[in-house]
């Protein structure tokens, strides 16, 4: 028997010790108690089964079960569970026999409050999931329940909730004066956050009709959801907009809180323009906003109690992208982002205190989450307006600064555009210049090969007839013809060009005029070309001229007759074989150079055949007046050109270096 006294012992005092855990003290009232002030005198018991009875939870076999609410408000997190709240007052006010009981909560689905007294037990207000406003007892936003006690008297208060969201619950007793006084600030104070969320949302509606700029409409969309979820937050929406509609009140909070997520992803995008110049950022901005609406599409599936919690940190995850966002993009254009970035940075702040409280457990009352998220939606909204008039007032200076830069640009464009008409004139009329001395220089050529025809008919008529007094003639005849063709050249150049133009040689190569331009050397080939191919072929002669590109600023006669002479020497003093005209590109200047397989020449015999009417030993045979040389000799000297003998083992090979192009 002595062993059992021991645990007999033992029982006792557990007893004991729960008797004295469990003891609730009685919140006496003297006036009005806010939350804080019953913080130990609430108990709550959690009801799994949500089949208890408020017989069931009175009773002995359940009084372990109920825990002291040691916190200014009870919380459970995001439970199913049935809560039940205990609070025992005695009223020892005399001048109030009817309290309020004023619970900081907008909406429960399921919501019940017993009264508990010597008297028996009374229900004072029951409300369903289909109940809808009009069955409160009294009119107000959050749930406040009238309770009848006596001066004097003794009673304890039960609460039966369950919440389709968080289960936290904050309680306040109130007499019917306070409560008139504090619904009275607080409708007034909600409403002042209404009438400056709703003048915003007019402002940028009617600024969008007036600009047709979408920023005013993704603006106004995000201020309209905002607006919306602070009075759903107050219990006005439920109040107000849709009191015959309790399952949607309970489903809002979801349609709401998306929302802001959802606008205010498609205000940041439009408002940074992330779709032209972030693209990154854009991909990032659409992917969050797409998880929101697969979230919100989930509650088909999910239970709305889990979608609800994860929202709140899908808000938290989206304001910092969209501050991270304006920080971003502030980088290169900060004077339109700041009060973006400041909007969104208050944001953060409130969607912070909602996460820390509802994810983390953090203690922090319903009054500071709820102002606070007024508050940054009210300022949120108004520095968004501000951020679109800064945005508005930065394009308007650049478009300022684009415009004078437009008209600078303008100015400068119609001087270049002059300056190049000028430009495109002066060359229009060197063109046509150009163009007037290439059809001298045809005409001249043109001019030289007629007689020249003419010139070799007669050599060969003379040379045909072969009578004493026509070879008695035929140098005579010969020197006239080159005086003639001389002349003729002379005159038409000297016309054609006027004064100080052109640089004409007479027969004993004296200059009369100068033509300062360069010469295209390929024409001056073409002409040999025409000029000689005929001759070269009667006597039998391969005439190879290589065409060039060079140019030399040598007066186009001057060359042409250098040239004639040279080749005209070369036909005439070659029996067989073949001729080789072209020009060889040099440093100094291209090179006319004339080769030949006739008899040859030595230095010294070139120096003798540059005298005039000079013919050397043995080119009796060629048909000559011994002029060609000298007319060669004379317009070296005159221009101070390089003349003279290229090596070579047969025949002739004759070089005049001219001078290159200016």
């Amino acid at each position: 028997m002595r062993k059992f006294v021991p645990l007999m012992g033992l029982i006792y005092l557990a007893f004991l010790s729960a008797a004295t855990a469990l003891a609730q003290p009685v919140v006496e009232l003297h006036g009005p108690m806010e939350a804080d002030q019953l913080q130990g005198y609430v108990a709550a018991l959690r009801d799994p089964t949500r089949n208890l009875t408020l017989e069931d939870v009175k009773s002995a076999e359940a009084e372990a079960q109920w825990q002291r609410v040691d916190a200014p408000s009870a919380d459970f997190g995001y439970t199913k569970d049935v809560i039940w709240l205990r609070v025992e007052l005695k009223n020892e006010y005399p001048a109030v026999s009817e309290w309020r009981l004023h619970v900081r909560e907008n909406f429960f689905q399921g919501f019940a409050v017993y009264l508990d007294s010597p008297e028996g037990t009374e229900l004072l207000e029951e409300l369903t999931p289909s109940s809808p406003f009009s069955d409160r007892d009294i009119a107000y936003p959050e749930l406040v329940v009238p309770v009848p006690l006596s001066p004097g008297t003794a009673a304890t208060v039960f609460i039966r909730y369950w919440s389709g969201g968080s289960s936290e619950v904050s309680l306040a007793i109130r007499t019917p004066e306070s409560f008139a006084l504090l619904a009275e600030r607080k409708t007034a104070k909600n409403f002042i956050y209404y009438g400056m969320m709703l003048f915003l949302v007019l402002v940028s509606t009617a600024a969008f009709a007036g600009t047709r700029q979408f920023i005013f409409a993704a603006y106004a969309s995000y201020a309209i959801c905002g607006l919306l979820y602070i009075m759903h937050a107050d219990g006005n929406t439920f109040r107000y907009l849709w009191p015959n509609a309790p399952l949607f009140n309970g489903y809002a909070s979801v349609l709401l809180g998306s929302g802001i997520i959802l606008f205010g992803g498609n205000f940041a995008r439009h408002f940074l323009q992330t779709y032209l110049f972030h693209p990154v950022l854009e991909k990032t901005l659409l992917t969050m906003m797409g998880a929101t609406l697969v979230a919100v599409a989930a509650t088909l599936v999910v239970d709305t109690q889990v979608i609800k919690k994860l929202l709140v940190l899908m808000s938290l995850i989206s304001m910092l992208l969209y501050f991270v966002c304006g920080l971003v993009v502030a980088r290169t254009r900060f004077t339109e982002v700041r009060f973006y970035v400041l909007a969104w940075g208050g944001a953060v702040v409130s969607a912070g205190i909602m996460t820390a409280r509802h994810w983390l457990g953090v203690e922090i009352s319903e009054e500071v989450q709820f102002d606070s998220i007024r508050v940054v939606l009210v300022l949120d909204a108004a520095l968004m307006g501000f951020a679109i008039l800064d945005r508005f007032n930065q394009m308007k200076r650049n478009r300022e600064e684009a415009l004078q830069m437009s008209l600078s640009e303008a100015r400068r464009n119609l001087s270049l555009s002059g300056r190049l008409q000028d430009l495109e004139q002066r060359y229009a009329l060197a063109v046509e210049l150009t163009r007037s001395k290439e059809r001298k220089l045809a005409d001249a050529v043109h001019d030289l090969r007629q007689p020249l025809h003419a010139l070799r008919l007669n050599v060969r008529n003379l040379v045909r007839d072969g009578d004493a007094a026509s070879a008695d003639r035929r140098p005579a005849d010969i020197e006239e013809t080159f005086s003639y063709l001389e002349a003729l050249v002379s005159r038409e150049l000297a016309s054609a060009s006027g004064p100080g133009g052109v640089e004409v040689y007479l027969e004993d190569g004296s200059e009369v005029a100068r033509e300062d331009e360069n010469v295209r050397l390929d024409q001056v080939l073409d002409a040999l070309r025409d000029m000689f191919a005929e001759e070269a072929r009667s006597k039998g002669l391969d005439l190879r001229i290589v065409n060039s590109t060079a140019l030399t600023s040598l007066p186009p006669l001057a060359v042409m007759r250098l040239a004639t002479n040279l080749v005209s020497n070369a036909i005439k003093y070659t029996q067989s074989g073949k001729i080789l005209v072209g020009l060889r590109n040099r440093p100094t200047g291209p090179r006319l150079e004339v080769h030949d397989t006739g008899a040859g020449l030595s230095e010294s015999d070139l120096q003798t055949a540059l005298g005039r009417n000079v013919r050397l030993d043995g080119a009796e045979m060629a048909d000559g007046s011994g002029l060609g040389l000298s007319i060669v000799g004379g317009i070296v000297k005159d221009h101070k050109l390089d003349f003279g003998l290229l090596p070579r083992s047969d025949g002739t090979s004759l070089y005049v270096a001219l001078p290159p192009a200016d």
